[in-house]
């Protein structure tokens, strides 16, 4: 090949990689924003009710447990020279993303109680940048707080994101909403409605793949220095910034011995104060909703007294709070028929060998790992056409490939599901095996 040919070609692969960049870019930012309706189209509502927000405030950063768990209403009543902010959004975003946004506008006065849950994926420097974006679209200026980083994870997600827009706008709808995970389900202050969430709907009462440690290990080297650096710079701008254990399903917890020594051993790594007995985070499973770190209304408000007490512990205040603490709710696990189950590897092992496995529509859990053994697995067929009545846990797919079938029109619902969201990108409509 002569180089004017050479340089022909590359000034045509040159031209062809700007009119794909061109494309992309006008589908993320150009095209109407597609995701405000959604869980995540919260977070620049609570963004702007922070940057808005006038005099002191108490802001609460974390994950889902922080917008599940805390009345912010009440907290404000007994409260009333401080505004406060619930900045607590979803553990699948990463906990630094919640940190660096709810940093541009903390100011001098302000209280900050930083509570991720008790898990290693929010107790490190984890970063979801699809998820990101989804949140960002029609308010892309959050973006100038997001670290460099962080910014660099996500323009490998951009293009994904840009042709998930075209997508819904060619199809003439928005992504779906699931259940109390949409954008309606957050009040003013950014706390979860719980109306409808009166009971633990978890089968036996806790999730089995979100078993919950409290072991030095849990938590990131790295990210115990994030959160002192974070602290240190809010701190210079005049407000306090205190940690907070986030409530946690005691049926889940593996070894409740060991919160004593960790919580040791937190402190001293801490450079700021950590608030409260840690031995309150621990709540009976009857309190809970949907997760092990999700708390039902009832429990929201038992939560929210204690975190009062917590804050006028630090503040010197020893008045009484004078609160009717609410009754506990039933187990419902009780209740369940005994058709339900979960999905086990034990399960799983009549299959090795074969290609499909059909998981039937009583299943309400799937346990992690379950498949690890098939190695010659292609497709996980679901009959459940409802994502929020199957829980699933973050090692759903260790071990295998394979695709997971949903039955049709459930696709776009699982992947917006708190649960099944984390394997998007290998959930499919069932059109080649049929259901069972």
């Amino acid at each position: 090949m002569d180089k004017k040919t050479v340089r022909r070609v590359v000034i045509i692969a040159l031209a062809v990689l700007l009119v794909e960049q061109i494309f992309f870019l006008i589908c993320g930012f150009g095209l109407p924003a597609q995701y405000g309706d959604t869980f995540m189209g919260e977070l620049k509502s609570k963004y702007e009710r922070l940057k808005e927000t006038p005099g002191q405030r108490i802001v609460l950063v974390g994950g889902s447990g922080v917008a599940f768990d805390c009345d912010s209403e009440m907290i404000d009543e007994i409260f009333p020279s401080y505004e406060v902010v619930n900045f607590g959004m979803y553990a699948g975003l990463g906990t630094k993303a919640v940190m660096d946004l709810s940093e541009a506008y903390i100011r001098e006065g302000d209280i900050v109680i930083l509570s991720p849950e008790q898990s290693e994926q929010t107790l490190s420097d984890y970063f979801n940048g699809e998820y990101m974006w989804q949140a960002a679209d029609g308010a892309f200026g959050m973006l100038r707080h997001i670290k460099s980083e962080n910014f660099e994870v996500m323009l490998g997600n951009f293009p994904g994101f840009a042709l998930e827009k075209l997508n819904y706008v060619w199809k003439g709808k928005n992504p779906p909403t699931d259940s109390v995970y949409q954008k309606k389900s957050f009040n003013t202050y950014g706390d979860i409605n719980l109306d409808t969430c009166r009971e633990n709907i978890l089968p036996g009462g806790y999730d089995v793949n979100q078993k919950v440690r409290f072991t030095e290990d849990v938590v990131q080297p790295e990210f115990l220095e994030y959160m002192n650096v974070w602290a240190e710079r809010l701190e210079k701008k005049g407000a306090a910034v205190w940690y907070r254990y986030c409530p946690v399903n005691e049926l889940a917890v593996e070894d409740a011995d060991d919160l004593k020594s960790y919580d040791v051993f937190l402190r001293q790594k801490l450079d700021f104060p950590v608030i409260g007995n840690p031995k309150n985070s621990l709540m009976e499973a009857e309190w809970f909703f949907d997760t092990n770190f999700h708390l039902n209304q009832a429990g929201k408000e038992v939560n929210t007294v204690q975190l009062i007490r917590d804050i006028k512990a630090m503040l010197g205040d020893d008045r009484t709070v004078n609160v009717e603490l609410p009754e506990k709710p039933h187990r419902t696990w009780e209740d369940i028929s005994t058709e339900t189950r979960i999905w086990t590897a034990r399960d799983s092992e009549a299959y090795q060998g074969e290609e499909t496995i059909v998981i039937p529509e009583n299943v309400t859990q799937i346990g992690d790992y379950a498949f690890s053994g098939c190695t010659g697995l292609k497709a996980i067929v679901l009959e459940q056409k409802d994502p929020s009545k199957c829980i699933v846990g973050q090692h759903l797919l260790d071990g295998t490939s394979a695709e997971i079938l949903v039955p049709q029109m459930s696709a776009d619902s699982y992947k917006r599901n708190y649960f099944w969201s984390t394997y998007a990108g290998q959930i499919r409509e069932n059109t080649d095996h049929a259901e069972k």
